[in-house]
């Protein structure tokens, strides 16, 4: 079985669609853990569907009770969603194991926090937009990339870029953590996602059958 940890901060959306996701997939892939650096519902959801959870203090001069978690766990990817930098040493500990989800088509708007990137996109006027699964290094958002996805965006009229966003992104990163996991299955190449056409490159390692609107309403709760 591929283990996969969660680093969290925050709401825990794309935990949740990756576990409901790997449940309903039933692929030999398993969110075995979620480390928080504060209370956070990400934290409370973990705890409420029995998966091992642990608070810690997390920052580059506080490394050591993360590394002894990663240790104990053993995962084969850590999703970084914490709200921190990972440091060096940690990296190091666990090569090629942590991976990053980051709501731009990377390199553009590298290092800007959240949907913020969708703010500066706006701004910009871009005329596409997705989310980016890649992994991590040292430097901020410059690790190799393993998924994009990507849509057209009409600023003055399309009125749900964010969740758009947001669920294609949860797509990116799921064939971020398959992949890691040296997982192959069906591929999709193209999803309708709020009226979007969607791309996804590389093509998804699975079956995007399972989407629909009950789906993502349990993720929503």
């Amino acid at each position: 079985m591929n283990k996969v940890v969660f680093l969290v901060s925050g709401g825990g959306g794309s935990l949740k669609f990756v576990y409901y996701a790997l449940q309903t997939l039933k692929m030999n892939v398993q969110v075995i853990g979620v480390i928080a650096d504060r209370d956070c519902a990400a934290l409370e959801f973990a705890s409420k569907k029995n998966i091992y959870s642990k608070k810690i203090k997390y920052n580059l001069n506080h490394t050591v009770e993360l590394q002894q978690e990663l240790k104990k766990l053993a995962p084969d990817v850590v999703v970084t969603n914490i709200h921190k930098i990972i440091d060096i040493e940690t990296l190091s500990q666990f090569p090629d194991r942590f991976i990053n989800l980051h709501y731009s088509l990377l390199p553009a708007f590298g290092g800007v926090i959240g949907m913020e990137t969708i703010v500066q996109a706006k701004m910009q006027n871009v005329g596409f937009i997705g989310g980016t699964c890649h992994m991590v290094n040292e430097e901020v958002d410059a690790g190799k990339i393993l998924y994009q996805s990507c849509f057209s965006v009409n600023w003055e009229k399309d009125e749900s870029v964010i969740d758009t966003v947001f669920k294609s992104s949860c797509l990116a990163l799921l064939g971020g953590i398959f992949s890691v996991s040296g997982i192959v299955t069906n591929q999709n190449e193209q999803l309708v996602i709020n009226e979007k056409n969607v791309l996804f490159s590389p093509p998804l390692p699975f079956s995007a059958g399972f989407i629909s609107d009950e789906f993502w309403q349990q993720i929503a709760n």
